[in-house]
């Protein structure tokens, strides 16, 4: 059996594009780097970085589908922590030892993409529970 984090494209416009909307933001961040002057190594590495972090996020949560609660909760929580410290060791590095600007522009590609990743796991959480939810029948009005 196939298990899916996400919804493929069969399954409707809507939950596809809430589903990557993080790639959208990174395809859309690169021409807002450009004309900003930022330095394109900025976008290449907070895109990185962020397709990196989401890939590991889909396959924990894949195995986490798979585990008990307890374990699927410490897996989600840890590896969000333990992503989180990379990222950011990453990005300091980069920005203090590499260049500044660089570092820069990477953390704000990546904060785009995880942030709008978040609201599209949101969105895409709300468009799952309105199709499974089954309407409530209504019984008579008590006079």
């Amino acid at each position: 059996m196939t298990v899916h984090v996400y919804p493929q494209p069969r399954d409707g416009a809507g939950a596809f594009v809430a589903a990557t909307l993080g790639l959208i933001i990174c395809a859309v961040a690169l021409p807002v780097v450009i004309l900003l002057e930022g330095p394109v190594a900025g976008w290449l590495v907070g895109t990185v970085l962020w397709v990196v972090n989401w890939t590991a996020s889909n396959m924990l949560n894949k195995f986490a589908l798979n585990s008990g609660q307890k374990a699927a909760v410490g897996v989600a929580g840890v590896s969000m922590m333990g992503r989180a410290f990379t990222v950011v060791i990453i990005l300091y590095i980069v920005a203090a030892r590499i260049s500044h600007p660089i570092g820069l522009t990477a953390a704000a590609v990546f904060l785009a993409a995880f942030s709008f990743d978040l609201m599209g796991r949101v969105m895409l959480f709300s468009i799952q529970e309105r199709a499974h939810q089954t309407p409530t029948p209504q019984g008579p009005a008590d006079s």
